[in-house]
């Protein structure tokens, strides 16, 4: 599987992840090409092969009509990355402006932006992935300043750097065919910056939130190292942050911040390759156990708590019957969850069952590698979930939902639905 490692040892932004694209092999034209299927005009990209510290990196730039290269790079100084948004609720971390021209008292919302890419010429899978980032930044800058994600606005320029930052980055990700995104720890910097609502620590308040469930350090720079579209981007995609536990790179991009520090190189690592299995052994992870015994309660609630515990995150929901005191038959409830998620369940427990207290645990749990591989049959189009041990299939699986849907729509049995998927599988795998 095609998988994009996130080396991001002084942070991330828009324009540094664009640049470290086209360092990997992004074509430029054609990354112009997709970007000019939006309805968004006025400005020019430009492209530079630069150094930071000694290390070769590209410089990606957007250069926005009625803004001169002085306050271009003036707006650069708010940031090191020179990457950022203008809108009404503005962190000074992004690209300010110290001029003004009336473009810039036009306003778009972020309900329009998505509104425009959605309705672009791009493909689907770009679409999907700039919505996804772009609704991921609305929705911290919402959250932040107490607006409505859908209402937060953006000033022409600064809607301009984030729709080419977000929908150029999506292009890059679908262009090298991404499947898979891994994340280092992220070097967040430090210091305080000074925006239109005050002066705000780093990472700035949206950023931060962006960031949750992150490694976060704070290393070699006194300045901004995360934006808040870099955080956005990172928290859209990536499938795991952490160390690489097996790796093998085939191309190596650098993307360029604008600023310079000495001796530190100012710019975004990406590894383009596939994870390796360094061994046979199954992956340990933790896991937090849920249960309660629940002697009083109507057994229908059972189905609706458990549908609640999933959609809220929970790995696996059962119940089995116990016997309580004074012989009392019962129900176990028991849930399996991520320990960032066991707050949220245990109180959907609290409230929609009877249960007056709960247990919960910590376990490792044991389990396989798994990845999906779309199948073709006779009735339609099934997604296959694949296990894997050592990077050995050891067992597949038709997905139910699939089965199920194509079973109703076609009136035929579902176990000849899920035979005729698990034979298209072995059809064209080896197992």
């Amino acid at each position: 599987m095609k998988t994009l490692y996130f080396d991001c040892f002084s942070g991330i932004s828009g324009d540094m992840t664009i640049g470290a694209l086209l360092d990997l092999g992004l074509d430029f034209d054609y990354l112009k090409a997709e970007l000019a299927k939006l309805p968004v005009e006025a400005y020019e990209l430009k492209l530079s092969r630069v150094t930071r510290s000694n290390l070769s990196a590209m410089k990606f730039d957007v250069l926005v009509d009625g803004e001169d290269e002085f306050h271009h790079h003036e707006r650069a100084k708010h940031d090191s990355h020179h990457h950022g948004h203008e809108h009404e609720h503005k962190h000074g971390q992004g690209r300010s402006h110290s001029h003004s021209h009336g473009r810039e008292h036009f306003h778009r919302k972020a309900s329009e932006i998505i509104a425009m890419i959605r309705d672009s010429g791009l493909n689907a899978n770009v679409k999907r992935m700039a919505t996804d980032i772009f609704t991921k930044l609305a929705i911290s800058e919402g959250k932040v300043h107490q607006v409505s994600p859908e209402d937060v606005e953006f000033h022409e320029i600064g809607a301009v750097d984030s729709i080419v930052d977000t929908v150029g980055t999506a292009v890059g990700f679908d262009a090298l065919g991404i499947e898979r995104f891994l994340c280092s720890a992220i070097n967040i910097g430090s210091g305080f910056i000074h925006c239109q609502h005050g002066i705000f620590p780093v990472p700035a308040p949206a950023t931060a939130d962006l960031l949750r469930g992150a490694t976060i350090y704070q290393k070699h720079a006194q300045s901004e190292l995360v934006t808040p579209t870099g955080a956005a981007i990172l928290s859209a995609v990536v499938n795991r942050f952490g160390t690489i536990s097996g790796f093998a790179a085939e191309r190596i991009g650098y993307g360029a911040g604008s600023k310079q520090f000495q001796d530190f190189p100012n710019c975004l690592r990406l590894m383009l390759g596939e994870e390796r299995d360094i061994s046979n052994t199954p992956p340990n992870d933790k896991a937090i156990v849920i249960e309660a015994n629940i002697d009083d309660m109507s057994p229908q609630n059972f189905a609706y708590a458990a549908e609640k515990l999933l959609q809220a995150g929970a790995l696996d929901v059962f119940t089995a019957p116990i016997q309580m005191k004074k012989g009392r038959p019962g129900e176990l409830l028991q849930v399996l969850a991520k320990p960032d998620s066991a707050d949220r369940l245990v109180r959907i427990i609290f409230e929609e069952t009877t249960t007056i207290g709960i247990r919960r645990y910590a376990v490792d749990r044991v389990t396989l590698d798994r990845d999906f591989v779309t199948v073709q049959t006779d009735y339609g189009s099934v997604n296959v979930k694949v296990s894997k041990l050592g990077g050995e299939v050891v067992n597949f699986v038709p997905e139910y939902e699939d089965c199920a849907r194509i079973a109703r729509e076609k009136k035929v049995p579902l176990k000849r639905v899920q035979a005729a998927a698990s034979k298209a599988y072995l059809d064209t795998r080896v197992y």
